[in-house]
C-alpha cells in the first residue's frame, strides 16, 4: 500500500514528534495564561486606579448592572474584576488536549493489529492472518460461525398447486414472502415464511381455519432432493417462479467460546460487529462452495488507542464550541472609570460598554446635584 510508504516512514513519525512537542509547548502556553489571568487582571486594575469622589456609590452602580449581565464580580480594594464566558477561554486549551489526546489514540494503535480470517458455517478457528507481519497468529479463544444467511426484501413468487396422483395443476398463485394463500382444502391455507434463491427451497405454514397445524418445505419440480411432507397425500406444493431477489442484509450468528465454553454469542451484521476483549470482527464476505456450503470472511482488528482516539475527538469538538460559541469578557472598573479588558469588540460588547458609560454619566451627574 502506497500510503504505509509515507505514513509509516520513520521520517514521517519524526515530523508527528515535532508536532506533537509544539502543540505541549502550545498547550502550556495557554494553561498559563489562563491560571495567571487573575494576577494580571488585578494588576491591571491597579494601574488604572485613580483618584474617586465616592468609589462606593459609582462601584455600586456599576456592580449592579454587571450582575444584571451576568458577570461574575471580583472586589479589591482598587476596583472591580468582572468576568463572564471564562469557559471560552479554555477553549484553545480544549483542543490543543485533544490534539494531544488523539495523536496518542494514533500511537497506541501501531500496538494493535489488522487481519483477516475465512470461516465455513459451522467451523471455528483459533487463529487469524495478520497482515502486519504477514503470518498466522493466535487469537487467544475460539471464533465459531453458527449461521450464515442473507437477508432479502420480501420475494415475489408464483406457486403451483399439484394433484399428486395424477401431477396435474390444480391452482396457481402468485405472492410473496409474508402473505398468505388459500388451499384447495376445506378451511386450509399457508403461510409463506420463506423462500430461498439458491436452492430455491420454499418454507411455508400450514394453516386450517387460521391455526397453525404444521409446516411445509416445497422444492422446484427439477429438484433432485426428496422432501416428505405430511399433507403429501393430499396435494403437493412447488414453487415454480420467482422475481430476482434485492439483498436487504447479510448477517452471520458466531459464538466465542473459551475452554470449549461458550461464553459470547452474537450476530454479526454490516456496521455491527462483534467485539470481544478488544478485538473487533467485522463481516466482509461471503460466498458458496461446489457443494452449496458458505463460507464467511471477516476482517479481525483491535486498537488499543481507539477509545483514546474517540474521546480526543469529542473532546476537540466540545472545545471549540466553547472557543467559538462562548465568549469571553473582562472589565475592569475603578474610581468611576470603566476600562475593557477582553471581549468588547462585538456589537453586544459595545452594547454593555454603552450601558456602563451611560451609569458613569448618571453616577457623576448625581454627585454633581
Amino acid at each position: 500500500n502506497r500510503f504505509d510508504i509515507y505514513y509509516q516512514a520513520p521520517w514521517f513519525r519524526i515530523i508527528l514528534l515535532l508536532l506533537a512537542l509544539n502543540i505541549v509547548a502550545c498547550t502550556w502556553k495557554t494553561f498559563k495564561r489562563n491560571l495567571d489571568d487573575k494576577k494580571r487582571f488585578q494588576d491591571r486594575l491597579q494601574d488604572e486606579a485613580g483618584k474617586a469622589v465616592d468609589d462606593a456609590v459609582e462601584l455600586s452602580a456599576f456592580e449592579e448592572q454587571l450582575r444584571a449581565k451576568k458577570f461574575r464580580i471580583e472586589k479589591t480594594e482598587h476596583g472591580l474584576i468582572a468576568s463572564s464566558g471564562r469557559l471560552g477561554r479554555w477553549g484553545s486549551t480544549i483542543v490543543h488536549i485533544s490534539l494531544l489526546i488523539i495523536m496518542a489514540g494514533g500511537t497506541l494503535g501501531g500496538l494493535g493489529f489488522v487481519g483477516t480470517q475465512i470461516v465455513p458455517e459451522g467451523k471455528s478457528t483459533t487463529t487469524f492472518f495478520d497482515w502486519g507481519v504477514e503470518q498466522e497468529m493466535p487469537l487467544g479463544f475460539e471464533f465459531r460461525v453458527d449461521k450464515f444467511a442473507l437477508d432479502y426484501y420480501p420475494i415475489e413468487l408464483k406457486i403451483g398447486v399439484y394433484n399428486p396422483q395424477t401431477k396435474e395443476l390444480i391452482e396457481e398463485y402468485v405472492t410473496k414472502e409474508g402473505e398468505t394463500i388459500p388451499l384447495p382444502l376445506q378451511g386450509g391455507s399457508a403461510k409463506v415464511v420463506n423462500f430461498e434463491p439458491f436452492d430455491k427451497s420454499l418454507t411455508l405454514e400450514i394453516l386450517h381455519n387460521g391455526q397453525k397445524v404444521g409446516d411445509y418445505r416445497a422444492l422446484p419440480g427439477d429438484s433432485k432432493e426428496q422432501v416428505t411432507n405430511f399433507l403429501d397425500e393430499f396435494l403437493v406444493i412447488k414453487p415454480t417462479a420467482f422475481r430476482d431477489p434485492v439483498l436487504r442484509q447479510t448477517h452471520s450468528d458466531v459464538s466465542i467460546l473459551e475452554n470449549d465454553q461458550v461464553v459470547v454469542q452474537q450476530r454479526i451484521m454490516i456496521n455491527h460487529p462483534l467485539v470481544y476483549k478488544g478485538v473487533a470482527f467485522y463481516q466482509t464476505a461471503h460466498n458458496q462452495d461446489e457443494f452449496g456450503f458458505w463460507y464467511v470472511g471477516f476482517q479481525i482488528s483491535k486498537d488499543p488507542g481507539e477509545n483514546l482516539v474517540w474521546a480526543g475527538s469529542i473532546l476537540m469538538v466540545l472545545g471549540l464550541l466553547c472557543a467559538f460559541f462562548i465568549r469571553y469578557r473582562v472589565v475592569v472598573v475603578t474610581g468611576g472609570s470603566v476600562k475593557p479588558l477582553l471581549g468588547f469588540n462585538d456589537p453586544v460588547g459595545q452594547k454593555i460598554l454603552e450601558d456602563m458609560n451611560g451609569t458613569q454619566m448618571n453616577t457623576e451627574k448625581a454627585d454633581k446635584d
